[in-house]
């Protein structure tokens, strides 16, 4: 760690001018005066927005397939992404019904579907699904369970050299599949299943189908933003809202998804309110410094986050395999210093790796490539510790593009750098480019009592600036850890209750 671990309405702040502060320490300060002449993080103006505003727009230039990173030319276009483009997406709006079923004179292994719309006969599509993947997802009582939404089909007896269809047909008046399996000695049918037209062209086999499902049920793309754009990004919501209005829950999460920052305000200034939240989603991550932590000045600490000296900015718990998705930092008093102290600093974690793969190929690849040893030794509320996980400080996904995880902790770098000694040089060189990038990239502001920003651990850099810690002048936070597994789990289970989207392997009978 490195702790500073650390709508019915959605509501977004009003900006009305936005100044960029010449860098301090390094990191651009972002400056958003709303009407009333205040600066963010302090007062902002608050407007109420419908339901259906869509979250910001998006564009069209994608450096990687996962992600977005905004391109100054192109920042306009009004489109929801969370918008599915698959058939499912279209399975309320129009009636779909299968007017043939063969096997495919290509490939017989394959079974041929002609659909048509009910509403407009000349609107036909063809798809073709596997016969081993049809036999596998029967929905007949035998093959699956309803009440678990799980296959029970026993695997120990499935020979898969042994599936052949006897006889594919339409029935239900085009709304069912049906699918007659024959046995491997004798040809003779051994087994009915039946399958709902509306449950096949969810899960269709079209290349742009299933990356429209990824996009909207598994991980949707986040939006990259560097410094400039912070203010456009930064959204608020009503602590009140997100912890009773399922829709203000929904749209929380669908903004910290795809900014990877957002902020909640006017929280009771109690030090339980981190925990309401992370019940509203799941339950708190706990780790060795426990379920929710306070962060303030304290002699004696055994950890940095814990002083009131400047916070390098860092991703929390990088020595974690699998290290808490996201913070909530609930500010319960700011420090008073004349001159700004305890402010926030945070950044895009992606969108400085995204500038590096661009801008320096050789060093992002040494960067993603390169483990490193983090570490973290001492004792808390769990007890003693001494944790060791080795990654790169970039992650990326088996596909060699996608980003998936930032590392990066100074204090919790280990000493041990195990890679062949040639390489050491100019794996310092690299991080220092990433590190100058990250303070380029980097934005300032101050939380005020009541607000908890919340942030995608994975993804945003954070820190922040010293403070003198008097008896009149102190900084109390309280933090606690979400992990996205379960974010994401509420928000299919949010869409779902809001007839988004299909239930997974629904039952459709058999």
């Amino acid at each position: 760690m490195f702790l500073s671990r650390s709508v019915s309405s959605a509501r977004r702040l009003v900006v009305a001018s936005t100044a960029m502060k010449p860098p301090l320490n390094g990191v651009s300060e972002v400056v958003s005066s709303t009407r009333n002449g205040r600066s963010f993080a302090s007062s902002g103006m608050i407007r109420k927005a419908p339901l259906t505003t869509p979250l910001a727009a998006p564009n069209n230039h994608r450096p990687s397939p996962k992600s977005t990173l905004m391109p100054e030319e192109d920042t306009d276009r009004c489109e929801d992404p969370f918008h599915s483009r698959t058939a499912s997406s279209s399975v309320g709006r129009t009636r779909w019904l299968i007017s043939e079923a063969s096997l495919s004179n290509d490939d017989r292994s394959r079974v041929v579907l002609l659909v048509l719309n009910a509403d407009d006969e000349a609107l036909t599509r063809r798809y073709e699904f596997p016969a081993i993947w049809l036999r596998d997802n029967c929905q007949c009582e035998a093959c699956f369970h309803a009440g678990s939404v799980s296959r029970v089909l026993n695997w120990e007896q499935f020979d898969v050299e042994r599936v052949h269809v006897a006889a594919v047909q339409p029935v239900d008046g085009g709304h069912s599949l049906e699918v007659l399996w024959e046995g491997a000695e004798n040809g003779a049918v051994v087994h009915r299943s039946v399958y709902n037209v509306e449950w096949l062209l969810e899960r269709s086999f079209r290349q742009e189908d299933s990356e429209a499902y990824l996009e909207e049920w598994y991980r949707p793309a986040p939006e990259l933003w560097g410094a400039a754009r912070f203010h456009e990004v930064i959204q608020e919501f009503s602590y009140a809202d997100v912890l009773h209005e399922d829709e203000a829950l929904r749209q929380w999460i669908e903004a910290l998804i795809r900014y990877g920052v957002v902020m909640i305000k006017n929280a009771p200034l109690t030090e339980h309110e981190c925990r309401r939240l992370a019940n509203r989603v799941g339950f708190i991550r706990k780790t060795h410094y426990g379920e929710e932590f306070i962060v303030k000045a304290k002699e004696g600490t055994s950890n940095v986050a814990y002083l009131s000296t400047p916070l390098q900015m860092h991703t929390d718990l990088p020595y974690y395999e699998y290290k808490p998705g996201c913070n909530l930092l609930h500010c319960l008093v700011q420090s008073k210093d004349a001159g700004g102290g305890g402010a926030n600093l945070i950044a895009d974690g992606f969108y400085v790796a995204e500038r590096v793969r661009r801008e320096h190929p050789d060093q992002f690849r040494l960067l993603s490539e390169t483990l490193v040893n983090w570490t973290d030794i001492g004792e808390d509320e769990g007890g003693k510790f001494h944790s060791i996980y080795r990654a790169p400080v970039i992650c990326i996904g088996r596909d060699g593009q996608r980003l998936e995880r930032i590392n990066h902790s100074v204090p919790q770098r280990g000493s041990h750098f195990c890679v062949p000694i040639e390489q050491v040089d100019r794996w310092y060189r690299a991080m220092h480019r990433f590190v100058r990038i990250l303070h380029e990239e980097a934005v300032q502001f101050r939380t005020a009592p009541g607000d908890i920003l919340t942030f995608s651990n994975i993804r945003a850099i954070h820190g922040r600036t010293g403070y003198r810690d008097t008896v009149q002048n102190t900084r109390h936070l309280v933090g606690a850890y979400l992990d996205w597994d379960e974010i994401y789990s509420k928000l299919r289970v949010l869409k779902t209750a809001a007839n988004k989207g299909p239930k997974e392997m629904e039952s459709v009978g058999g």
